[in-house]
């Protein structure tokens, strides 16, 4: 190169000055190879922001909608604003046809004669078919008022309404009323027949039917009624038959008076074939051989008793049998094979039948008792009087393959049914509405009975955990919450719809609030009474609130009446504001709580300002007593109480609501919340707290914070002790709220703090409890398998050591999975969480093959953290019954799931509703309470920009949704900070 010429090196150009070469920018362009690939590569990358914001950040429409304005824009901005959805009218639940038949008052039954003759096996059929019955009744009348007709109810059965088969005669004359007519009315499952002369009021009257029958249902469709079924032993194929008539499916089986308030005797009499034997609510009378094969068993009158008590059992099983200690003969039968699992619900079953004699001060009363395991049962069990039916796997137990938990289980449905024999057969509710009056009551004497059974169980910390969160769970939703007594027709769906966590859970709950204001000696006296007053009886609330109120006279002259109507008329319950106004008062305030702020009261039902008589047991630090509180009333007014605090210091704590025997929450002022904490911290003060009020102000604190009543950081100050806390319900219920927890903070900053406090907390108690599942200890047994869940969701490093080596055991032998049964999801989770695709596979090629696993192995699929995720949705999107279970599974595992999740559904949503139709719609709306982010919501509005014309009750969800989003928005704006601070002083400062 000449040094005179020009020279040039990747564009820039040299000349010499004084000597030396410098740089000098080119006039022209010049772009080196590198940077032209850099440049095409953030090129690239620009389109593709560009592309993903136009994709998801709403975009306008062609025509501008300001009524769908989702931002505070002036209307000359208008014209940015991206067309949504039009807002639906809210749906209203259509009203039913007013149900103007029940029976009427005219016409009362005495006592039923019936007949029941049942085919099961081919070689019985003669005239018959297989599976079915006949029969024919004669019922005793009294005529309350003058009329000509007889109604009564009847449902799927064939009536023969030819001339002489049905007669009507007079009791005393002995003369036969003429049938004008006779037919079923199937909308109103009524059997009604016309008389020609009148049937006059004060007379008795025998009505005869000579001939019903219907097919029975087969027990794997339909258990109502009377079903059949089989089970197998020795090779041999066994066919029974049994009746299910609670609540109102008697008429199945004969024309009857099938509502409450109606009772009767009955004397019954089953014909069956001689290879088995029958079974009903009264011991045997005469068997007859009728020849051919056939029996004919008579059984003794009952006493007076509703439609729905009454039973029939033919089968082969064997029995095992002991007497009570007042000398009723108990039985338990169940099949040969399965007999001996039968000896604890025996052995228990007498003694606590023995215990509610003693308890209620009325005998038993009927001259026996069985217990029968059926195979295929509708219900867990049916408290027949006399003869109880159980599914079988809620009656037998065995001690060698089962845990104490179960053991405990049995007990607890042995006692709710034998509880029944007072509260639901001697005295029976008078219609549906007050059927509270039987299962509240059965749910709650399972607690007190079985604490003093099994004192070893603590039953009586765990009402908590098994019915009062339910309840509260329930009645904070309007969507579920209904008034312990309400308005029942005489429509089918309503009357089995009362058998509901309200009548159970919330009625036990109800029941035990007494004791926050009633006397033990009070309770016991009052009930005595109203079950003593009331014998063979329907009965209504009312009548129990009136002997109530005589016992307590010269104790707490209660109107309880008054009080509990506030609390039975109305559905809902208050959460109660504590806060000090002075040195020695405190203000108290109460307002309905519904766990969703945005929730409002349904008007389906009347209330009473949703203002309750609330009684209010409270202590403080000074004199702490929790056996004998203080006591205060708030009375159903919006105006604030007080409690006196004239004994308590100025820095005492105060805790209102011992042991959560009221049905309400508690919320405090900030101060007092910290100085509960600090008390739970302390490490003389921590159990000075017992069990259940330590498990009710924790789970009121996480409770009412998701309601935005208290910040959650109260709640996460008053959990700082819990690494030392070892009672089941508190942990029990920490869990569950621990679940609002993870899904808040899930994708946020602050999740691996959070994290790492929380795996410190449940180390102790995982630590104390291990992995040995043959501890049988029933607390122990239920709350290993959370602590272990727990501890490994939260990351306990010997938790996951632990699972992953566990699944590696099992993909090593695959016929032989060794994971204990209790903590198999929460071990698949983690197992794949932490493994590589190997693991995810293995789980994919057994969910195939393994039907048992399948649910659990297919969740646990979605915790994987890498991009298998994407691919496992893919596969199952095709199949409408999978798909929307597999984005669920991804979605709520991980931040990671979640976006991938998202952003599969967003990318593929078209396909979605091709295959899901508009339930693809649902399949959005339903990450709603995982969104709580700004650009979360950004990216709801745009998708339903993109659909602005989607149907109305897509629309509807997705306004539901957006209210969701914002909701959980402004949670994280109350919250995020505070518990943000919090871990950097509990967590980073101390790590």
């Amino acid at each position: 190169m000449d040094k005179g010429s020009q020279s040039s090196i990747d564009g820039i150009k040299l000349e010499p000055e004084n000597g030396v070469w410098k740089k000098e920018r080119s006039k022209g362009c010049y772009i080196t190879r590198n940077k032209a690939i850099l440049i095409g590569v953030v090129f690239v990358l620009l389109l593709i922001v560009v592309a993903l914001i136009f994709y998801y950040i709403p975009h306008p429409s062609n025509k501008c909608e300001c009524e769908n304005d989702v931002t505070e824009q002036s209307s000359d901005e208008c014209d940015i604003v991206p067309r949504l959805p039009d807002m639906p009218d809210k749906p209203s639940i259509p009203p039913y046809e007013p149900f103007g038949e029940k029976l009427p008052n005219s016409i009362y039954p005495l006592h039923y004669d019936l007949t029941v003759k049942t085919f099961l096996y081919e070689y019985e059929t003669s005239e018959m078919e297989r599976f079915t019955f006949e029969g024919h009744e004669t019922i005793y009348l009294r005529c309350d008022e003058s009329t000509n007709t007889v109604k009564m109810n009847s449902r799927f059965l064939n009536v023969n309404f030819e001339p002489g088969m049905i007669k009507i005669t007079e009791s005393d004359t002995g003369k036969e009323i003429g049938i004008k007519s006779g037919k079923l009315d199937e909308m109103h499952e009524l059997f009604v027949v016309e008389t020609v002369e009148t049937m006059e009021t004060n007379a008795y009257y025998t009505l005869e039917i000579l001939h019903f029958g219907a097919e029975m249902d087969y027990a794997y469709y339909n258990q109502f009624g009377m079903y059949y079924q089989s089970y197998e032993i020795n090779n041999e194929t066994r066919w029974i038959c049994n009746t299910k008539f609670t609540p109102n499916y008697a008429r199945e089986v004969f024309p009857c008076f099938d509502e409450p308030h109606f009772r009767a005797t009955f004397n019954l009499t089953l014909i069956y074939h001689n290879k088995r034997w029958a079974k009903s609510n009264m011991p045997v009378r005469e068997s007859v051989d009728l020849g051919n094969d056939w029996t004919e068993t008579r059984f003794e009158t009952t006493p007076s008793m509703v439609t729905y008590l009454l039973v029939m059992v033919v089968a082969d099983f064997d029995y095992i049998e002991t007497t009570t200690a007042n000398g009723y003969p108990f039985r338990v039968w169940a099949r040969q094979d399965k007999l001996q699992l039968g000896e604890f619900a025996l052995n228990a079953g007498s003694e606590i039948m023995t215990l509610f004699e003693n308890k209620v001060g009325v005998p038993y009363g009927l001259p026996k008792m069985d217990m029968i395991a059926i195979p295929n049962y509708a219900a867990g069990a049916t408290e027949f009087w006399g003869c109880m039916l159980f599914r079988e796997n809620r009656l037998l137990y065995d001690e060698v393959e089962q845990t104490e938990y179960y053991k405990q289980s049995v007990a607890a449905i042995v006692t709710h049914e034998i509880a029944h024999m007072w509260f639901g057969n001697y005295l029976t509710c008078d219609w549906w509405s007050d059927i509270w009056l039987n299962e509240g009551f059965a749910s709650f004497y399972e607690y007190p009975i079985m604490e003093q059974l099994f004192p070893e169980w603590k039953v009586a910390d765990q009402f908590m955990v098994l019915d009062l969160e339910g309840a509260f769970r329930y009645d904070s939703n309007s969507m579920l919450a209904e008034p312990l007594v309400r308005p029942v027709s005489g429509w089918r769906h309503e009357i089995t719809g009362v058998f509901d966590k309200t009548s159970y859970s919330r009625g036990a709950s109800i029941r035990r609030s007494l004791k926050a204001f009633l006397d033990d000696d009070v309770i016991n006296e009052g009930i005595r009474t109203y079950v003593a007053n009331h014998l063979y009886e329907s009965v209504f609330t009312d009548q129990l609130w009136e002997e109530l109120t005589k016992a307590d006279r010269g104790h707490g002259n209660t109107d309880v009446k008054a009080v509990m109507d506030t609390w039975t008329l109305q559905h809902g319950y208050p959460v109660v504001t504590v806060t000090r106004t002075s040195e020695t008062k405190a203000s108290v305030v109460q307002d309905h709580f519904l766990s969703d702020p945005n929730d409002v009261t349904n008007d389906l039902y009347e209330n009473l300002g949703y203002l309750w008589h609330v009684p209010l047991t409270y202590t403080y630090a000074a004199n702490p007593d929790f056996i004998n509180p203080s006591f205060e009333w708030l009375r159903n007014t919006d105006k604030p109480g007080e409690i006196d605090l004239s004994d308590a210091g100025s820095l005492d704590w105060v805790l209102v609501n011992i042991n959560q025997l009221g049905f309400y929450r508690v919320n405090y002022d900030d101060e007092n919340w910290k100085r509960l904490a600090e008390a739970l911290k302390d490490d003389v003060d921590f159990k000075v707290f017992p069990a259940q009020t330590r498990t009710a102000l924790l789970d009121d604190c996480f409770k009412i914070s998701q309601a935005f009543y208290t910040d959650n950081v109260n709640c996460h100050r008053l959990s700082e002790y819990m690494y030392r806390e070892t009672e089941y319900p508190t942990w029990a219920l920490m869990v569950e709220n621990l679940n609002f927890i993870h899904r808040s903070f899930m994708r946020s900053t602050e999740f691996s703090s959070l994290r790492y406090y929380w795996s410190k907390q449940i180390t102790p108690i995982y630590e104390s409890l291990g992995w040995d599942f043959s501890d049988k200890d029933t607390l122990n047994s239920r709350l290993r398998p959370r602590a272990i869940k727990i501890a490994c969701l939260w990351g306990n490093i010997d938790c996951v050591k632990n699972a992953t080596k566990l699944f590696a055991e099992w993909m090593a032998d695959p016929e032989n999975n060794p994971i204990e049964t209790s903590v198999r999801p929460a071990i698949y989770c983690i197992a794949i969480k932490f493994g590589s695709d190997k693991e995810w596979q293995f789980a994919h090629n057994q969910s195939l093959t393994n039907p048992e696993e399948r649910e659990s192995l297919r969740s646990a699929m979605g915790c994987s953290r890498n991009e298998i995720l994407g691919r496992y949705i893919e596969e199952f999107t095709n199949d409408p019954s999978q798909a929307h279970t597999v984005i669920e599974d991804v979605r709520s595992k991980s931040a990671m799931g979640y976006s991938v999740a998202w952003h599969y559904v967003m990318n593929n949503f078209d396909a979605l509703n091709s295959t899901l139709g508009e339930s693809a719609y649902n399949v959005v709306w339903t990450f709603s309470p995982w969104m709580n982010t700004d650009y979360d919501l950004q990216q709801l509005l745009g998708f339903a920009a993109r659909y602005p014309d989607m149907p109305s009750y897509a629309a509807q969800g997705f306004y539901e949704a957006k209210l969701k989003v914002e909701t959980n928005i402004a949670w994280m704006k109350r919250n995020r900070q505070g518990i943000t601070n919090w871990l950097n002083n509990v967590v980073i400062n101390n790590i």
